[in-house]
């Protein structure tokens, strides 16, 4: 049998991790394992030190951290220790094992003055978990001078793994058509919203190709939340019951303790120069996803 490369991605149940180990089996040459922070902790780097031979010469995928900007600004500590220390611990890990490694970035290391955003923008983040990621991506390139960055915008996936926009929002919304609210305000602040499953295919064919230096990665198009919001309502059958009304962020936003770009646009130059833009529409990437049955919890009677 043929050889593989091994791939350990770190934070391998979080929403990007589980998204890596479903699109893993598109890639035979790859044998990627995804262990939990159960199993895997990366502010432990005796834990880390562990998997030194199962994934020498291969690659690492560091997913783990804590995707979270308010529980950051409020246990500044405990998000340090596992957004900078844990990529510090996973880089070292990398050394030793001469494994290469990708470092997925968060947009929100840019603060959205310009847009569509270069990928020689120099970073400025808005909120203290954009300062810890920019740390973290300090701490990689310092060490591994040929490591794939590859900067992200805002995504969804994972079903009940997901802690983003989709995620939080669908069951909101449906309390409220159980409440008989027939009108629902989500704010204007314009995101990317790109599929899990979608970065995760596209960053496992940049392994396989050996890739390495900076990316950016993001759907096609662009869109408010109150857009998304208006597909998921066409999306789970909820047309005839419920109405989204645009407001402008700020009067959503009251309870955010860390500042987001208004409008943050990726440009994904550099995948599309080099034939590698593997993303797809917006519309359709959420459409299929709220297809799975696990929203089935959501949708009115009539519509199932």
């Amino acid at each position: 049998m043929e050889k593989t490369v091994p791939v350990l991605v770190t934070g391998g149940r979080g929403m990007l991790g589980r998204a890596l180990a479903l699109e893993a089996s598109r890639f035979p040459a790859l044998t990627v394992h995804t262990p939990g922070r159960e199993e895997l902790d990366v502010r432990d780097p005796a834990a880390l030190d562990a998997w030194a031979d199962r994934v020498a010469g291969g690659w690492i995928i560091h997913c783990a951290a804590r995707v979270d900007v308010e529980g950051c600004a409020r246990e500044p500590d405990a998000a340090r220790e596992t957004i900078v220390t844990g990529t510090r611990n996973a880089v070292a890990l990398a050394r030793k094992a001469s494994a290469r490694f990708v470092f997925p970035q968060s947009f929100l290391t840019y603060d959205g003055a310009t847009n569509p955003i270069p990928e020689d923008e120099e970073p400025r983040p808005l909120s203290f978990y954009g300062e810890l990621k920019l740390a973290a991506e300090h701490e990689v390139t310092a060490a591994i001078p040929d490591a794939t960055i590859v900067r992200m915008a805002g995504f969804f996936g994972g079903e009940e793994a997901d802690k983003n926009f989709v995620g939080r929002i669908i069951p909101v919304m449906r309390a409220a058509i159980d409440r008989g609210d027939a009108r629902f305000e989500v704010g204007d602040r314009v995101w990317q919203p790109t599929w899990t499953n979608d970065l995760a295919f596209n960053t496992l064919a940049l392994v396989a190709a050996g890739a390495s230096g900076s990316y950016q990665m993001a759907c096609r198009g662009e869109a408010t939340f109150a857009q998304i919001a208006e597909e998921i309502v066409i999306a789970l059958g909820w047309s005839d019951r419920l109405k989204v009304v645009t407001v402008a962020a700020t009067a959503v936003s009251g309870n955010e303790l860390g500042r987001r770009p208004d409008r943050a646009v990726l440009s994904c130059a550099r995948l599309d120069a080099e034939h590698r833009n593997l993303q797809r529409d917006w519309r359709a990437t959420l459409h299929a996803y709220l297809s799975h049955p696990f929203f089935d919890r959501y949708r009115l009677e009539a519509a199932r």
